[in-house]
């Protein structure tokens, strides 16, 4: 059998605490052109730079194309830094509905990983309906995160898209505006297979990014035709530069080589790449579950924090190849970002507690929104198991520092199983299982919180792991208390944290299914060095 991944492994560092969901996301995104870019292990003709749509001339055409499809099938084997994870298989089919014909979409992926050792296996499935023309009608998508799929189903209804999200058996809607012009999640393979983009000409697409469950604007920038190394022989393709814009995130950037005929036979975003293949190829499981998240994406730092959980002050020096930390990591009541230079910057993190304010801190007006207390599909604050835990939990606890501190430590002692067997269970579920790591432990902080009246949501970022002198990514909670976000880690159960948690983003899951709160992580991924500059 032949290699089919033609990077080089390489390993960056011990154990860290990372999403098997995330890598599926970025995996689903890869394959349709529209993902992040950038690893350090990507191969030498690769680059994570912006394509130049200024000097690019547009597409002759007034509207992206879209077109029919003729029936096909085809197979892709995704990568992660040469290591192959998985596979996806696309299939489209002509079909007829009431009477009428439509294209049928449907797109599948199977991909294994290892977290710390354990194996994990993360099924994607998704499908579609749209017009001859091209134009969406609905579509469904299923994910395998925990111990139940999480499903969503979408349809266009005029200028709207209406999405109801299943998860841990409750269903909750959510709509977005909606333009006859979009196309579906094959948007840009579609566009590029109706009308092959020439050299040197841009094209923009507006379409719909599942699992984010949000519209994005896709810009491609054609380069020139350049030899390109496949698994099995080396074809001059036409490279593709895209950027994809995804409300309320950065901007991300792949990579794609297409044919003439517009078919995409290799893309490349952030050390993952995926190639067309066989199907023998693409499900042949030699090598399956070899690539391990926890020896492979750790960041290493300069020297180590003594004890980092009870340190009051930390100051950082964090930069970021091809981009700007200070445009990627938050500044809040307990995080200080100073811009140095476009890929650097010094952050200052501070150990908050309510009854003891920290000299220095920042002092930031980010009050609460209501979906900072209501349910949603992740954190079900109004599940009967969730509401009775809190309760229970908080028992004679009065003050509202008491109360998060009593749940902090509560969910520490519940989630009596800590380990990696899910990719991403929802808080009901963990109330039900009493198992997980990081995100796990956040959600179901989180759920009990909000079921207390305290709104609270998850911070996502990087934290010290002592015993591999190493930052992990991570997730943790925090809760609104007084007049500031106080950040609680349900896996230390210590009562707050200290100064070793960087945060990258916040969220409160409101969007029914959605991913995008760890589109952040993507963009740093691979491509971060930290320093202690400073500590207390």
């Amino acid at each position: 059998m032949r290699r089919l991944c033609c990077g080089e492994t390489k390993g960056r560092g011990p154990r860290v605490l990372l999403r098997v969901a995330l890598v599926g996301l970025l995996g689903l995104l890869g394959l349709l052109g529209c993902a992040p870019a950038g690893s350090g292990s990507s191969p030498s003709h690769l680059t994570t730079s912006a394509p130049d749509t200024t000097k690019a001339p547009a597409d002759p055409a007034t509207a992206p194309p879209a077109g029919n499809l003729a029936d096909r099938e085809v197979w892709d084997v995704v990568c992660i830094e040469g290591v192959k994870i998985g596979y996806a298989r696309t299939r489209i089919r002509r079909v007829q509905r009431d009477g009428q014909p439509v294209t049928r979409i449907e797109w599948f992926s199977r991909l294994t990983v290892q977290r710390s050792g354990e194996q994990n296996e993360l099924e994607i499935r998704l499908a579609s309906h749209q017009t001859p023309e091209g134009r969406l009608l609905d579509f469904e998508s299923e994910m395998n995160l925990g111990p139940t799929p999480m499903r969503t189903r979408g349809r266009v209804e005029g200028d709207q898209l209406v999405m109801e999200t299943t998860s841990a058996g409750k269903t909750r809607a959510v709509s977005i505006p909606w333009s006859s012009d979009t196309l579906g999640f094959y948007g840009v393979e579609q566009s590029l297979l109706a009308r092959p983009i020439q050299p040197g000409q841009r094209r923009s697409i507006s379409t719909l990014i599942p699992m984010l469950n949000q519209v994005a604007t896709v810009e491609l920038v054609a380069g020139t035709v350049e030899p390109v190394k496949l698994p099995d022989e080396t074809r001059r393709l036409l490279r593709i530069d895209s950027q994809t814009r995804v409300p309320g995130a950065n901007v991300m950037k792949a990579t794609l080589w297409a044919d003439p005929s517009g078919e995409v036979l290799k893309t490349a975003d952030m050390g993952q790449e995926t190639y067309r293949a066989t199907k023998a190829e693409a499900m042949d499981e030699t090598g399956k579950g070899q690539f391990d998240l926890g020896s492979n994406l750790a960041v290493p730092v300069d020297r180590p924090l003594a004890n980092p959980h009870a340190t009051r002050r930390v100051r950082y020096r964090v930069s970021l190849a091809d981009d700007d930390p200070a445009g990627v990591f938050v500044t809040g009541a307990s995080q200080k970002v100073t811009p140095v230079d476009p890929h650097t910057a010094e952050i200052t993190v501070y150990a908050l507690r309510p009854d003891a304010p920290t000299a220095g801190a920042p002092s930031v007006s980010d009050p609460p929104t209501s979906d900072d207390l209501q349910p949603n599909s992740m954190i079900q604050s109004d599940d009967p198991a969730i509401v009775a835990m809190s309760k229970r939990m908080i028992g004679d606890a009065k003050d509202v520092w008491s109360k998060a501190v009593a749940l902090e430590r509560g969910v520490h002692d519940f989630v009596d199983e800590k380990n990696f067997s899910q990719a991403f269970a929802t808080a009901a579920e963990v109330a039900q299982t009493h198992e997980g790591d990081c995100t796990e432990h956040a959600v179901l902080l989180a759920a009990l919180a909000r079921a207390a009246g305290l709104p609270a949501r998850a911070a996502i970022g990087l934290v010290y792991m002592k015993s591999t002198q190493s930052f992990g990514y991570h997730m943790w909670t925090e809760v609104y208390l007084g007049d500031r976000w106080i950040p609680l880690d349900a896996t230390l159960g210590q009562g707050g944290v200290g100064a070793a948690h960087l945060t990258l983003t916040h969220t409160n899951f409101k969007d029914a299914g959605g991913l995008s709160p760890f589109l952040p992580v993507a963009q740093v991924m691979g491509r971060m060095k930290i320093e202690v500059l400073e500590v207390e």
